[in-house]
């Protein structure tokens, strides 16, 4: 029997060396074509990949093509029926004319210091200009529309109805950057001094008055409900900001600038946008700038905060059309002026650390 039972175990021993080359060999062939398949699913997974990027594209492209087809039909129909004020712009946009009106309703304007320095100025344009301002508005598409709630459209446009291109063109490059521009300097030509000598030291005050101050960043902006920005100053570069409110007929006057107050304010440890309380400091609401027809909120730079919401349950249709664009020094002058700042007031004007997780 003990024969028997070892007889058996010895059997199955050989057997086992006998099946032992055909599982290895079975193995090693699931392996290979376990790897193939892993590698076919990775292929699959690549080319899937590609083909959903490929789709995303063409449909960015059809949604271009239709945007720009409806741009078309839009300025063929604007153009013969806008045709007639288009023939009345050359009387119409007198630079002189609008120069004397503006200059008169900016020094009139009382310069308000609580919390910074701003002033409000009321029917800013002549009442003719600002109306055709409103009416030379561009529908929606010709904004950007990468974000609905947030839109915004630059000049010269690079394609519009002639009528908003001629007209805002004119609003950006001669009312804003030559007459406006001038008459908001001489306003705040003391303010403005102040700033210098607080940014540059009173040692290259004088310099820094030499700067040439340029019209910069004009932008049409459209706002919609659900629209937020917090607290924040304009990047350092920028002297003075002028806000034009577009208001329609109909429009309420609600949703306007918020002006803050800010608790331990100080100069910002970098030049771009500022928003003081990312620092830990306290913002205070003091006012809001009501949006009213044909009127320019322009603010200093310097201290205090700005910002605008219109809340998610706003109505549904509400729009705010505002004009903006800020007074700067020309760039190499600048850079040049804060390459002569002792280091720790040189250390100011860079550029806002990177947030490490």
């Amino acid at each position: 029997m003990g024969h028997g039972i070892v007889g058996r175990i010895g059997a199955r021993l050989g057997l086992n060396r006998m099946w032992r080359p055909d599982l290895d060999a079975a193995t090693g062939s699931l392996r290979k074509d376990l790897r193939r398949l892993t590698r076919r699913i990775e292929q699959l997974e690549h080319l899937l990949r590609a083909t959903e990027g490929h789709l995303q594209g063409v449909r960015e492209l059809a949604r271009q093509a239709n945007r720009a087809s409806a741009q078309v039909r839009l300025v063929s129909v604007l153009n013969r029926r806008q045709q007639g004020e288009i023939d009345q712009l050359p009387a119409l946009l007198n630079e002189e004319r609008i120069d004397q009106h503006v200059r008169h309703a900016v020094a009139a304007a009382p310069l308000l210091t609580d919390p910074y320095e701003h002033i409000v100025v009321e029917r800013v344009l002549p009442e003719a200009v600002y109306d055709l301002l409103i009416r030379a508005i561009p529908p929606a598409e010709f904004f950007n529309d990468r974000d609905p709630i947030k839109q915004n459209l630059r000049f010269p446009m690079d394609f519009g109805p002639t009528l908003s291109a001629a007209a805002w063109e004119f609003m950006d490059g001669a009312i804003a950057s030559r007459i406006i521009r001038q008459a908001v300097l001489d306003k705040f030509m003391g303010s403005l001094q102040r700033h210098f000598a607080s940014l540059f030291g009173s040692a290259l005050t004088e310099r820094a008055n030499m700067l040439p101050q340029s019209a910069s960043g004009g932008r049409l902006m459209l706002r919609r409900p659900g629209y937020h920005l917090g607290p924040h100053r304009d990047p350092k570069h920028s002297m003075l900001t002028c806000l034009l409110y577009l208001a329609r007929d109909g429009d309420s006057d609600t949703y306007g600038t918020q002006i803050f107050r800010v608790f331990d304010d100080a100069d910002a440890g970098y030049k771009q946008t500022y928003y003081p309380e990312e620092e830990g400091h306290k913002c205070e609401l003091v006012k809001v700038v009501p949006f009213k027809a044909n009127t320019m909120l322009v603010f200093l730079n310097s201290r205090g905060a700005h910002g605008a919401t219109i809340p998610p349950d706003a109505p549904t249709d509400l729009e705010r059309y505002t004009y903006q664009f800020y007074l700067s020094p020309a760039a190499d002058a600048l850079s040049a002026l804060v390459k002569s700042l002792p280091a720790p007031q040189r250390a100011m004007w860079r550029s806002k650390p990177e947030v490490t997780a």
